[in-house]
């Protein structure tokens, strides 16, 4: 049986410049990268067994990538605005473009889209679904003055503060006129391969060509799923239920107790609607409570005082609790306003039909006023 792949593990793929070239790859372990090694094409069995998490490295001369500063406006505005700018410039046309930020810099790639598809293919050929695919060249560290070189798998690469790209003669000095040059060591090369491979700096898998995802709805276990929701509702119906009669039993203890000390004072009460009713009666008989005139009457009077054109022609109090007035202004308006400012504050208000004038030209109305 094959040991198991810990989340440590990964292997990093080189492809070639050129078809007859051989495959370099290297196993990633808890501890690093591991020695290079060569596969020839991509045809016939593979050599690494399990693999763990991919990332395939593709050839700088077909990846060149463009280095700038990120502009003052949010990364992802950046970034879309970045790949608006290539298709405008007519690069995105059979070419796959690929943006992102890396360090506070904007990077991007235009590849074409057959190689992107060949690549893939060959990958496929060989079992593997690439997490990431990198332009070779970004394992080169960026200097800010200085033109970096490095060879990787025997490929030449360059990087300057602006451009990695394949370490060719004529590109190297074209791009790199006027700059100091620097190798780059193995030893710093392989740090920079475990780095890329943990956090891949720009990943030409995105947009059409993005790593498709396992949908969870395919790989479900749904009878299991099922029976957890099953047992879910219940527990929560469950639960509801419980809560529901201990509401039940607090509510009746507190009605128990509010009647028991209502009958006390009213021993003819035999439940608490019959206990309201002969508590409304005594607030009415003693001019206190909501039923008393006192409150509607207040009410009615601080609504009237926001609309200083309505005026009283009659009031009453009826023992119910309920106040009787005849409001009359210039205007309906000013009769409505009041019976607004009397319902806002929670009173029971009725009023007729419809308001009409009296013979004076006023608006009036018999209304009614008591607490809810």
């Amino acid at each position: 049986m094959a040991p198991a792949v810990s989340p440590a593990d990964g292997l990093i793929v080189l492809l070639p410049a050129s078809p007859d070239e051989a495959w370099r790859w290297w196993r990633v372990e808890a501890d690093g990268i591991g020695a290079e090694q060569f596969l020839d094409g991509p045809l016939g069995n593979a050599p690494w067994g399990e693999t763990g998490s991919v990332t395939v490295l593709v050839p700088a001369a077909d990846a060149p990538v463009i280095d700038k500063p990120m502009s003052a406006m949010p990364v992802a505005q950046a970034l879309a605005a970045e790949r608006l700018a290539l298709a405008q410039a007519g690069l995105a046309v059979d070419h796959h473009v690929a943006v992102a930020e890396h360090r506070g810099r904007l990077l991007s790639a235009t590849v074409s889209a057959a190689d992107m598809d060949r690549w893939i293919a060959d990958l496929s050929g060989l079992g593997l679904d690439p997490e990431s695919i990198i332009p070779a060249g970004l394992v080169l560290p960026r200097d800010d003055d200085r033109l970096v070189l490095g060879t990787l798998g025997g490929q030449l690469l360059a990087r300057t503060p602006g451009v990695a790209f394949a370490g060719e003669e004529a590109l190297v000095m074209t791009l790199g006129a006027g700059l100091e040059q620097v190798l780059t060591e193995e030893e710093r090369i392989a740090q920079s391969l475990a780095a890329i491979h943990a956090a891949p700096p720009l990943n030409l898998r995105q947009g059409a060509y993005a790593a498709k995802r396992v949908s969870v709805f395919r790989t479900a276990d749904w009878l299991g799923l099922a029976r957890m929701a099953a047992i879910a509702a219940l527990l929560g119906l469950l639960l509801m239920l419980v809560w529901i009669v201990k509401w039940n039993i607090d509510s009746s203890a507190l009605e128990s107790r509010a009647l028991e000390m209502a009958q006390a004072r009213f021993p003819a009460a035999t439940d608490i609607d019959t206990a309201e009713r002969l508590l409304n009666a005594e607030l009415a008989r003693r001019g206190q409570g909501g039923a008393s005139f006192a409150a509607p009457a207040a009410a009615l009077l601080e609504a009237m005082r926001a609309v200083p054109a309505v005026r009283l022609r009659d009031l009453g109090y009826a023992p119910d609790g309920t106040l009787r007035f005849t409001a009359a202004a210039p205007r309906a308006d000013d009769v409505n306003a009041v019976l607004i400012a009397l319902q806002n504050e929670g009173w029971k208000v009725t009023v007729p039909p419809a308001l009409a004038p009296d013979p004076t030209g006023a608006t009036v109305a018999a209304i009614t006023v008591r607490a809810p």
